[in-house]
């Protein structure tokens, strides 16, 4: 998915999006191994060392993801949490309520509407399933 994003983002405004990440990941009470994967990636994407990251997951249980949202101040950073938020809350095939509630309330908070948040998870799974297809396609999940 698109990127050019990231390079506007603030250093605060990476870190909330990471925390709120890393709260979302542990809301199903599972965290699944795409799940860490994604972590690395957008932390390395969002240029946090590794032990960076491990802090703010050690931090997870005390994250107060509304507080974090509000350092959001910019509707298109907004909507790229959202979109983000969907793409991990979905990566291991199973939207839990938990992930629902978490990011209804991020987006909430930050000004973005129901019915907008529905569109970008209906957008993000349609990504999800065509690279799938794509992937079976080209053979390379085929052993």
């Amino acid at each position: 998915m698109d990127e050019e994003y990231i390079k506007t983002l603030s250093d605060v405004e990476k870190t909330a999006f990471l925390k709120i990440f890393c709260k979302l990941i542990k809301a199903d009470g599972a965290i699944e191994a795409e799940e860490v994967e994604f972590l690395k990636a957008i932390a390395a994407r969002y240029g946090f060392s590794s032990n960076t990251m491990v802090e703010i997951i050690k931090m997870a249980p005390t994250i107060d993801c509304m507080t974090e949202a509000r350092q959001i101040k910019n509707r298109q950073h907004a909507l790229e949490l959202i979109k983000e938020m969907c793409l991990l809350a979905n990566i291991d095939d199973d939207l839990h309520d938990a992930e629902l509630d978490i990011i209804i309330d991020v987006a909430r908070v930050m000004g973005i509407e129901d019915e907008k948040v529905i569109v970008i998870n209906r957008w993000v799974l349609d990504n999800l399933i065509l690279m799938k297809t794509g992937r079976l396609i080209l053979e390379k999940d085929n052993g």
